[in-house]
């Protein structure tokens, strides 16, 4: 089976063969096991508040042609990005508290990326993809964005929401905070407890029946095409989301 990096970051169009992912929870790395899917375990940042220290959405991000922006500590993520002929650019100072957590966590949905442009250096900019950029006032965009696939997204951010309504073109459900847990804080946010495994497949950490909006999801998915996986019983629980890296080369 031949594989490659995802030709668009976030948005796979083959079964995924590879993530990056925080796996310390047991369920979670069996739902990975049973799809045959390698799991690149994320490695505990020190400098980040305990909860998010090893949360794949601060501490990397994929900005295609096989370049990954990387916090310094992903030893693993980068040997196997140089392994498999890809390019990690370090980025340093990935820190709490926010909005220092907040370097490289952006939302690259297809044609737009949503971010908060004020914390994100100007090199980072400039690493970016050539795409508009949708500026919001969340600084944590990529947690708050569930990718369900190109240019649609559930989000549970208002600011998020508001601005991609100014976007014909962006197919977007705003749902309630609340559902999502994390520990230490209120709540967790929709894109950090989920990712998608395949083109029309959205892997969730946790069962979706147990959100508050559980019906407007299943009927937004629904309506756009979206499959997916959750694991049953087990609360929605923020993992700092589930980011494929490679896809199997099936065009």
């Amino acid at each position: 089976m031949n594989e490659r990096f995802l030709e668009n970051p976030n948005l796979p169009k083959n079964k995924v063969t590879t993530v990056f992912a925080n796996i310390d929870e047991n369920a979670l790395k069996s739902v990975f096991d049973e799809l045959a899917i390698i799991v690149v375990n994320v490695t505990e940042n020190p400098l980040l508040d305990t909860p998010v220290s090893k949360h794949a959405d601060i501490l990397a991000n994929y900005v295609g042609k096989s370049t990954f922006l990387v916090d310094k500590n992903q030893v693993e993520l980068c040997k196997f990005i140089k392994d498999n002929g890809g390019k990690s650019i370090i980025i340093e100072n990935i820190k709490s508290p926010y909005p220092n957590d907040c370097l490289l966590n952006f939302a690259d949905i297809g044609d737009y990326i949503i971010c908060n442009k004020s914390i994100l250096t100007k090199e980072i900019i400039e690493l970016l993809p050539k795409k508009p950029i949708i500026d919001v006032k969340q600084g944590y965009s990529k947690c708050s964005v569930c990718i369900c696939k190109r240019n649609t997204i559930i989000t549970d951010d208002i600011s998020v929401y508001n601005a991609v309504l100014q976007y014909d073109n962006i197919n977007s459900l705003l749902v309630q905070k609340g559902s999502v847990s994390i520990d230490k804080y209120d709540y967790g946010f929709i894109g950090g407890c989920c990712g998608l495994i395949d083109k029309n497949t959205l892997l969730f950490n946790g069962d979706l029946l147990l959100h508050s909006d559980f019906d407007k999801i299943k009927k937004f998915l629904y309506d756009n095409g979206v499959n997916y996986i959750d694991i049953k019983g087990k609360p929605l629980t923020d993992i700092g989301s589930i980011i494929p890296i490679m896809e199997t080369d099936g065009d």
